[in-house]
């Protein structure tokens, strides 16, 4: 019999588990409702390119076009990509290098853990509420688009309030997480964490001028340069804590941009800036080529290109390698991405070199040095944002990148064939191919390969802008997967729910460095970093080399992206401001990526590879990329003493 007194526990608090599950599942809603306005968002991108692919024809073969329509695209497509936010980081896509986290207790990671959507929700709050302002602002001034007069409150309305939607999101799963790590941590731990957020919650009032911050002008330095030099030193500790780049970005700066101009000024700043910086072209063709490579990968493009090289090139005793690297250059050129290329034609190309009895050093090797090309040959998606961030052509780059991108595929093939002189054994002949596999190899590549020739050619010889070439990259590369019949509709709405990752970690990366960049731009960091430097005696070559060196360490630790968004800011001005070439020096940046991307220990290239098979051991791995790495410190040094080979090409447009 129950003798429970029914009213006992009434007035208790609800249990931690019951909160939890109710968190959980309000959590659950709201990225059920996100990714539906996600992947409606990035279809809607889609439809635009098509818009953009109409325009073209009528301009070309009617003389007419669709009025204003480049003027408009711009703000859609920054509408859209907006909208993907919320579903997108809610995922965990915002970018973050986890080094030190593996050694903190478990209690210090769940705060970690839990410190991360604070965080984004702090962050896209503040710009969310401030774009609003700025929305009413231009309302109220009836501000409209130069050709087309149209509103841009609107559009300015919506990005505001898919910011404030990824800060209540992201609350819901922080809070979710608080209450997880509070369940771990002891008494001492708890009390750091509340007096943690008490500051935090008092710094919020001081920056809308509701609470005094006359504490805070006491503790930092009073110095700006000093300030940004501290930010910077707190800025590398959260990285390495795993905290998300972007944000932590956009926080830092904003404490530095209130310690100098104030918290009004900071405010006006949070209004402008990023919505603004949004709705450029550069940062508009990102999407786009995200969606050409979401769509090549669907088509099944990669397997029909190692199919054609392999069948070109199989029969000699190098030729699958060679095969491989050339797969991995062309899909690399449709993706944009190191990851992708490897895990779409890495595999394919890993089986069948296994399968000839290919040396594993040899053949994990090789496909990590190819996938390293999709950064380098255009359209990539790292050129893209070296070019946003230092407001370089995108053009320009992807013209400048086309003849390193040739040579880069030509020294490894190179290198295979230097290491089969000394080792002939690591790999065995095939058969040839007979004409009729090469034809029907060659059937299968051509859409692809005219593809790429419309869209690269298309830049070079003016016919499009880079908004343009996107829009035919990605329409393109969509109707190549539907006609193959590999676009079935579950297909394509997982290619959009997917693609809308990409998104909101390119976005979020933006929003912060934006912020950030303004910070240490007012404090005269980049100024005085490059009187630093230049003090040092060094002659401005030795400079670049010095430059040169340090990417090549970060690379062996950091991100690719990550590296970019940290050191760009101070490393493009140096070396512009000694006179190089910065369309040369974007080819270099990316260039170090690509050796630190295969660099022991933490090359990502070869985890990717050694995830493929977890039979080959990471140090084969190793072994197969170091004749590779020395093949692009030989590649970076012939770029170093031959800067024509990059700038040559635009200088023709």
């Amino acid at each position: 019999m129950d003798h429970t007194d029914p009213m006992e526990g009434a007035s208790d608090p609800v249990p931690a588990q019951n909160w939890g599950g109710r968190i959980e599942m309000l959590e659950g809603v709201l990225r059920a409702i996100t990714q539906r306005i996600a992947i409606l968002a990035v279809a809607a991108i889609l439809l635009m390119s098509f818009s953009t692919i109409v325009d073209i024809i009528l301009r070309t073969f009617f003389r007419t076009a669709i009025y204003g329509l480049n003027e408009l695209l711009a703000l859609l497509v920054a509408v859209a990509a907006s909208t993907a936010l919320p579903y997108g980081l809610s995922k965990g896509s915002a970018l973050s290098v986890d080094l030190l986290s593996s050694f903190l207790p478990g209690s210090v990671k769940a705060w970690l853990t839990a410190v991360t959507p604070i965080l984004i929700a702090v962050f896209f709050a503040l710009v969310g509420m401030r774009t609003w302002m700025s929305a009413e602002a231009m309302q109220a001034t009836r501000e409209t688009t130069m050709i087309t007069l149209t509103p841009k409150a609107p559009f300015f309305y919506i990005m505001a309030s898919s910011c404030l939607v990824v800060a209540l999101l992201q609350a819901v799963m922080a809070l979710r997480l608080v209450i997880v790590a509070v369940a771990v941590t002891g008494p001492v731990a708890r009390l750091i964490a509340l007096i943690a957020a008490g500051i935090a919650f008092h710094s919020i009032l001081v920056l809308f001028g509701l609470a005094d911050g006359a504490i805070y002008q006491a503790v930092l330095p009073a110095n700006s340069t000093t300030l940004a030099v501290v930010a910077f030193v707190l800025l590398w500790v959260a990285i390495m804590l795993g905290l998300p780049i972007g944000v932590t970005m956009g926080v830092i700066g904003i404490i530095g941009v209130a310690n100098i101009l104030g918290s009004r000024s900071t405010l006006e700043i949070l209004g402008s800036e990023p919505s603004q910086f949004v709705t450029r072209d550069s940062l508009s063709v990102m999407p786009l080529f995200l969606l050409m490579g979401a769509f090549a990968g669907v088509a099944g493009i990669g397997k029909d290109l190692f199919a054609l090289c392999n069948a070109l090139l199989g029969h000699v005793r190098d030729g699958l390698a060679h095969a491989s690297i050339l797969a991995c250059a062309l899909f690399g050129t449709l993706t944009g991405s190191s990851i992708a290329t490897q895990l779409t034609v890495g595999k394919i190309a890993l089986t069948e070199m296994q399968q000839r009895n290919y040396q594993p050093s040899l053949a994990t090797g090789t496909i990590a040095a190819g996938g390293t090309l999709g950064q380098l040959i255009p359209p990539s998606s790292a050129l893209i944002l070296y070019a946003i961030l230092t407001e370089q052509s995108v053009g320009q780059l992807f013209v400048g990148a086309v003849i390193p991108g040739i040579l880069a595929t030509l020294f490894y093939m190179f290198t295979v064939a230097v290491w089969l002189w000394l080792r002939p054994g690591d790999a065995v002949k095939g058969a040839a191919a007979s004409f009729q596999e090469i034809a029907r190899a060659a059937r299968g590549s051509w859409s692809v390969i005219l593809l790429l020739g419309v869209v690269l050619g298309g830049i070079y010889l003016g016919f499009f802008t880079e908004l343009e070439a996107g829009s035919v990259g990605a329409g393109g590369a969509f109707l190549v997967a539907l006609f193959r019949g590999k676009l079935t509709p579950s297909r394509f709405w997982a290619t959009m729910a997917d693609s809308t990752g990409s998104l909101a970690m390119i976005y979020s990366l933006i929003f912060g460095v934006v912020v950030l960049s303004f910070f240490f731009g007012i404090s005269g960091v980049p100024a005085a970093f490059t009187r630093f430097i230049t003090g040092l005696g060094l002659s401005p070559f030795g400079i670049v080399l010095a430059l040169v060196a340090c990417y090549l360490v970060l690379g062996t630790v950091m991100d690719p992206f990550a590296m970019m968004v940290v050191t760009i800011p101070f490393f493009a001005p140096l070396v512009t401001g000694l006179g190089f070439d910065p369309v040369w020096w974007g080819i270099m940046t990316i260039m170090c990526m690509e050796a630190g991307m295969i660099s022991p220990p933490f090359g990502l290239n070869m985890f990717v590879i050694a995830s493929l098979d977890n039979r080959i051991p990471i140090g084969t791995v190793y072994r197969g990329c170091w004749p590779f790495f020395a093949s692009t410190l030989f590649k970076i040094g012939l770029l170093l003493a031959f800067p024509a080979l990059v700038t040559w090409l635009p200088s023709t447009m």
